[in-house]
């Protein structure tokens, strides 16, 4: 309570009263002063239980730190373990994935919990294929980790491009296909010689060619070409005598005495003529069941007219009005001219080699004029008159926070409300004044991702005043007139 100002005394002071004079002023300032001290207390009990609650509080609970796949998510949390935690937090382990420390681990302050998420590999061992759940990235790894064991025949590819051992630990990006094919050991007896091969190949057929063995139409293999490999095969191969000659599409079985495929030829009067050819060469060594063929070679030379699209080509026309067009000349193709010489071999076409191209008749381009010249106009927009100086028809869209997860804020910073318009930057700049029927004025403020429309606008509103839009509008761009303009951006 503020002290009374002083004033001058104008009556004789009483006087001071004695201790009997004071005890009646006893009953009046007790009760006040016990309701005084009796509400401090209550005060301060509270406070007290208060401060209680919130250091039990504070002493249950504990900041912890997930990081799932590098992503780290900080947390208060009274979980007792990591499980617990995990489980609130709705994250699951899967297959493969790592969890460290372990779901049993009590928390403690500051505890990092890492989750490290598997992927799937598919591995596929000599034909049979198994999703193999990994966090390793190695090819060689992922092998050792699987259990499957590497030799240096053996043939590996890695997302189908076919690697060595050595390489297998060196791979530069994560494998996602890992196909292994162990060798196998094949026993050939090849006309009274033998030979083992290690072969990672399907088929006997396979395996005699990769191994460099030449075979003939008359040559008898066992078992057949196309049948599978296995581990310890034997195979024999029993070379025949004959020799078989193709020629002109005949094909004769014949017996030569000669030394090579000349002599055979002479022997069946077979004669090559310019650039005919035989396979094998004419050097060639007979052996028995060799295959000669003749084959019969001649050259062409083959035209083929294709058009020359003409070019079209926009002038600028102050004297038409912006975004109109004009078409001056309509545009001609040319015409040119394809050489190729064509090497054929028994009438089959094996070669063609381009010759230099003539241009028979010159492309003649189309030429089209298009408007600059911008003319500003009115509109009524319902809170107002505006000058415009051009409109564009669009795709017209229309979104709010909801349908963005919450997500309020533009690409430009600003609050996403009604007035708030997305569109591509590239064809209407931010800070771009836009006037739509039905919607009213609005500023580009926000984009959006590729869409499949070239000319399209986004009209925002808030979650309170959304309304749907689907449909084709003209846009009408508000003045001031932009220093650059794409003269061009409606061209046919």
């Amino acid at each position: 309570m503020a002290e009374a100002p002083h004033r001058a005394d104008t009556q004789p002071r009483r006087p001071r009263p004695t201790l009997s004079n004071t005890t009646s002023i006893v009953p009046i300032v007790l009760p006040w002063t016990i309701l005084l001290i009796v509400g401090a207390i209550a005060v301060t009990a509270a406070i007290v239980v208060t401060s209680v609650v919130a250091l039990v509080f504070v002493a249950n609970t504990r900041t912890v730190t997930v990081i799932v796949e590098g992503e780290a998510v900080q947390t208060r949390t009274d979980a007792l373990t990591v499980g617990e935690l995990l489980l609130r937090l709705n994250i699951t382990i899967g297959e493969g994935d790592r969890l460290t420390p372990s779901s049993e681990t009590a928390l403690q302050p500051e505890t990092i919990i890492r989750v490290e998420r598997a992927r799937t590999v598919f591995l596929q061992v000599d034909g049979d294929t198994l999703p193999w759940q990994t966090l390793l990235d190695s090819p060689a790894d992922i092998l050792s980790e699987a259990g499957i064991r590497i030799d240096d025949n053996d043939r590996v590819s890695i997302d189908g491009t076919e690697t060595t051992l050595d390489s297998l630990a060196r791979w530069p990006v994560p494998a996602g296909h890992i196909a292994v094919r162990h060798a196998v050991a094949v026993q050939v007896q090849d006309g009274g010689e033998s030979r083992l091969i290690q072969t990672t190949a399907l088929t006997v057929g396979e395996a005699l060619f990769a191994a460099g063995v030449t075979l003939y139409t008359s040559d008898s293999v066992t078992p057949p070409l196309d049948t599978p490999l296995i581990d310890d095969a034997e195979v024999t191969i029993e070379r025949a005598r004959p020799v078989t000659l193709i020629v002109d599409g005949v094909t004769s079985p014949l017996r030569v005495q000669g030394e090579t495929v000349a002599d055979a030829l002479v022997e069946s009067g077979i004669a090559l003529i310019g650039m005919d050819y035989s396979a094998p060469s004419e050097r060639t060594v007979i052996r028995p069941g060799m295959a000669i063929r003749v084959i019969r070679v001649s050259e062409t030379i083959e035209t083929r007219d294709e058009p020359i699209a003409f070019q079209t080509l926009y002038q600028a026309d102050a004297a038409l009005e912006l975004d109109q067009f004009q078409t001056v000349s309509g545009g001609t193709n040319g015409i040119l001219q394809r050489r190729t010489r064509v090497r054929t071999e028994n009438g089959i076409a094996v070669e063609r080699n381009p010759l230099e191209d003539i241009i028979v008749q010159a492309a003649a381009p189309r030429v089209i004029h298009y408007g600059t010249n911008v003319v500003v106009r009115s509109i009524d927009t319902g809170t107002g008159v505006r000058d415009y100086w051009r409109v564009i028809p669009m795709w017209a869209t229309s979104y709010h926070p909801a349908a963005l997860g919450g997500d309020n804020i533009t690409s430009t910073g600003k609050t996403l409300q009604r007035g708030i318009i997305g569109g591509d930057p590239r064809i209407l700049p931010y800070g771009t004044q836009l006037y739509v029927a039905g919607y009213g004025v609005g500023e580009i403020a926000d984009t959006g991702p590729p869409q499949r429309r070239r000319l399209w606008i986004d009209l925002g509103y808030s979650d309170a005043d959304w309304v749907g839009w689907a449909r084709t509008v003209n846009v009408y761009i508000l003045t001031p007139v932009p220093p650059t303009i794409d003269y061009r951006l409606m061209q046919p």
